[in-house]
């Protein structure tokens, strides 16, 4: 009798110390960023295109509705959030410009999950400039050259007669988008989510950090022939723009019309031209898709899931054909919403109507995993956001864009139902998006909004001057 009390006393004391050790293990971070994403998937209502591994994603985490990026290019917007900062104070607004150069000693996110003894890694395109302070234990980057030149292979065989340019005009050809007789293999982001994957298995049996960056569905638009033939261009709306008579767009601004060298580099496209583009992006972000849910499959066969927290977003929206655009680089809503889904043990799924922006990742992440926030944060944690689905998102969301053509520097403030523009030279606009999603009627002048104006201007000025001293948050 003795000895079978003695049996169970270790069997019990060795089922607590395994207990423990589990409950004190740190949780891995997954970070996935993509490339050009918006809001077009499954999970996000949108009817036309096939993303199964992000909607599954979606609905086994929390999908914030309305998250909003603080610039909608890629090396601000990455500086931003990879630092909690906003544009205006990490100096950056441009393709070029280091983060370190305004910000010589702030931790990135990275950076500070090593310092606080995690395994750190980043895969493909994270960083748009590479940060000499950012040292992780794997760093690998992508072979961009490779869709490109699958783009030139595949749309010499759809249309031989459609040839490059000359130099004087710019290498390239006027459509950026085709569909490939390649296999899936062949492309970047094929590759990327293989390093993904050996990343994984390296970091299997230690807390680890591991952001992700793919590349599709920027341009070029460009996928294996599935992808595209698996969306029915015949199904696809277009935005007002296109439809009958068109959009008067001779009242906007001209900072907020940049010229389409994204997509459409030396024509207007047709409306089938449009129609052809859609498919195109859509196709991407279903290819980018099927990577994704490689790398998540992985982490599941790793058994890795439940002490993993999940986020993922794009780096920033994107135009496609709303006001004639077909890029990024505006304060419209196509160009600055972004999709942002959280997984987190302990979190139940669900969705999150309330303003969020991505500056908030990198303090939502160290309440998550429970490591100290930086001082130099300016974002807002959404872990009440993610425990609570009656909490609250903030006031306002707020977006900087220099115009590319006219130089000027802009803002947008988004509410739960209006978005406001401004750009230097006191031009203004006004939406009520709960009546007008496609942003087509400008309030701005109306004496009924004059209160609603005051507000705004007011928020944003209170937002920037809170910004520039490092005061915290809104």
């Amino acid at each position: 009798m003795k000895t079978l009390l003695r049996v169970l006393l270790i069997a019990l004391g060795c089922q607590h110390v395994t207990t423990t050790v589990a409950a004190e293990r740190k949780p891995n971070v997954l970070f996935i960023i993509v490339d050009d994403l918006t809001t077009t998937l499954g999970c996000y209502g949108n009817p036309h295109v096939r993303t199964p591994g992000m909607d599954a994603l979606a609905a086994g985490g929390v999908r914030f509705d309305h998250a909003y990026t603080q610039f909608a290019l890629c090396n601000p917007s990455r500086c931003s959030f990879l630092t909690g900062c906003y544009p205006e104070k990490t100096g950056v607004m441009d393709l070029t410009t280091s983060l370190r150069k305004a910000l010589p000693d702030e931790v990135t996110l990275p950076q500070h999950f090593k310092d606080n003894g995690y395994a750190t890694g980043r895969v493909g395109k994270v960083f748009h400039v590479p940060d000499p302070k950012t040292k992780l234990d794997v760093e690998l980057g992508s072979a961009l050259h490779r869709d490109n030149k699958i783009l030139t292979e595949a749309k010499t065989a759809n249309d031989p007669d459609d040839k490059p340019r000359s130099k004087a005009k710019g290498d390239g050809y006027n459509r950026t988008y085709a569909a490939s007789s390649r296999p899936a293999a062949d492309f970047t982001d094929y590759a990327i989510a293989d390093d993904a994957i050996a990343t994984l298995e390296q970091f299997k049996a230690k807390p680890f950090f591991l952001a992700v960056g793919f590349i599709r569905p920027h341009t070029p638009f460009v996928a294996p022939k599935a992808f595209f033939e698996a969306i029915d261009t015949r199904q696809i709306t277009l935005p007002p723009f296109y439809s009958e008579g068109g959009e008067d767009l001779t009242q906007l601004p001209k900072a907020s019309l940049r010229p389409n060298n994204n997509v459409f580099r030396y024509a207007a496209p047709t409306r089938e031209e449009a129609r052809d583009a859609m498919q195109a992006y859509l196709a991407s972000t279903s290819f980018v898709d099927s990577q994704i849910a490689r790398v998540l499959e992985k982490l599941r066969e790793l058994q890795l899931e439940e002490n993993t927290i999940i986020v993922l977003t794009g780096d920033h929206g994107y135009q496609l054909g709303e006001h004639g655009l077909w890029a990024k680089q505006t304060l419209f809503e196509g160009a600055n919403h972004v999709p942002l889904i959280i997984a987190a043990p302990g979190v139940q799924p669900g969705a999150r109507s309330g303003l969020a922006e991505q500056v908030d990742i990198y303090p939502t992440l160290c309440d998550l995993a429970e490591l100290p926030k930086p001082k130099h944060l300016q974002g807002r944690s959404l872990k009440p956001m993610l425990d609570d689905p009656t909490a609250r998102g903030k006031q306002v969301a707020v977006s900087t864009m220099i115009a590319p053509h006219t130089k000027q520097r802009g803002h947008s403030l988004r509410t739960d139902a209006f978005r406001y523009i401004t750009w230097e030279g006191g031009e203004e606009l006004l939406y009520d998006l709960s009546t007008d999603a496609d942003e087509l009627h400008n309030l701005a002048k109306q004496p009924a909004q004059a209160e609603r104006l005051t507000r705004m201007r007011e928020r944003l000025a209170a937002h920037l001057k809170s910004v520039v001293e490092n005061s915290g948050l809104r």
